[in-house]
């Protein structure tokens, strides 16, 4: 995802000399309550969809760790809304995984299967996989039958950059080729991914004609974390009869502060807060 990376603001966050166990702990507590929260001013039935993380093939060591704690951080706190809500909101863990370049399947196997090890509340059942390779191509599909959605974005330079009132996401939605074709990175390829991840919630709730997904999302570098930013505006212009309430978070565990950037359904603007 290279061609779609913005520079990291390297001053937004305080070195902590703090162990991990006890950021954990800190954290897990503050973003339960946030949780708790927003789940309290959602009054129709609530499907809550993480995703854990997303990572490159083939994957370094550093980004094992940091997915591997992210695994772990995200397992106790489902134990928390399990434990406190038992069966009122139903949880889809996912993981995505960047295999664009990659042909092979088999270490993202072993990666999962050693992730998943020693967790208690997710599990290979419960947790789904989705390929960046399957969502590009879902999405380049989408562009070309929808004209309403392709309409959503301006060129600029051989880019494709989302259409709004102040124009503030820089992060380009996908190149654009001779022909005039948006081929889908970064933002297009979260719209795939939130496509597919809100039939899922609606299968789980499939009795219900209006329901909720609060999305929560973790990123470890800064533009993954504006990319899920991106992929959920792009695709929230295109929903009348779903509800998103995301929360997508950025921290790396050797910092401090981790920032959330939230909104309700109804609103246009993110709301940023540090905890």
């Amino acid at each position: 995802m290279d061609d779609c990376s913005i520079e990291i603001n390297a001053n937004l966050f305080n070195t902590s000399k703090d162990v991990y166990t006890l950021w954990s702990n800190n954290k897990l507590s503050s973003i339960s309550s946030f949780i708790d929260k927003k789940l309290s001013s959602i009054d129709i039935p609530t499907v809550i969809v993480f995703e854990i993380g997303h990572f490159s093939l083939p994957l370094k060591e550093t980004n094992y760790q940091w997915a591997y704690k992210n695994m772990v951080f995200a397992d106790r706190l489902c134990e928390k809304i399990i434990k406190k809500y038992k069966f009122k909101y139903k949880i889809i863990p996912t993981l995505l995984i960047n295999n664009l370049d990659i042909s092979d399947d088999s270490q993202s196997k072993k990666v999962i299967n050693k992730m998943l090890k020693n967790q208690k509340y997710i599990n290979q059942k419960s947790l789904k996989i989705i390929s960046e390779r399957n969502l590009k191509n879902r999405a380049f599909k989408a562009l070309k039958k929808d004209h309403t959605l392709a309409k959503q974005f301006i060129h600029i330079d051989g880019k494709a950059y989302l259409k709004d009132a102040d124009y503030q996401h820089d992060l380009a939605a996908g190149f654009v080729n001779d022909d005039g074709d948006i081929i889908p990175r970064c933002g297009l390829i979260l719209t795939s991914y939130l496509d597919q991840v809100c039939r899922l919630a609606k299968q789980r709730l499939h009795q219900n004609e209006k329901i909720n997904i609060l999305f929560i999302s973790f990123s470890e570098h800064y533009y993954e974390y504006k990319r899920v930013m991106l992929g959920v505006d792009i695709y929230s212009k295109g929903q009348k009869s779903l509800n998103i309430d995301p929360m997508i978070f950025h921290w790396d565990f050797s910092k401090e502060k981790i920032q959330l950037s939230y909104k309700s359904t109804s609103a246009n603007c993110w709301k940023d807060l540090l905890l």
